[in-house]
């Protein structure tokens, strides 16, 4: 019976550290590719705020490009208004 069970306890022992090996191995390959994906979210997050910021300042500008048309649009208005007037006094004279 002795003669048996040296060569099964080594044949189990190999097989249980294959196994670990082969389990430790797949472990490894998925932390490498959680790690790859939390460094893309973390990039793409980056990138969302830099975007944010980037659209903040563009509807600022926005904004003041409107406000400064209507203000262009008045002071054109009032350019008219001082020519025509001026148009009939120099017609008149």
């Amino acid at each position: 019976m002795d003669n048996w069970i040296t060569p099964a306890i080594g044949m189990f022992l190999i097989g249980q550290v294959g196994a670990t090996v082969w389990w430790a191995s797949g472990t490894d390959t998925k932390v490498e590719n959680n790690t790859t994906a939390i460094e893309k979210v973390v990039q793409n997050e980056k990138e969302i705020a830099v975007i944010e910021v980037q659209q903040k300042q563009i509807q600022s500008d926005v904004d003041s490009i409107q406000k400064e048309t209507v203000e262009m649009k008045k002071m054109m208005h009032e350019i008219l208004i001082m020519l025509k007037s001026s148009d009939f006094t120099t017609a008149s004279e």
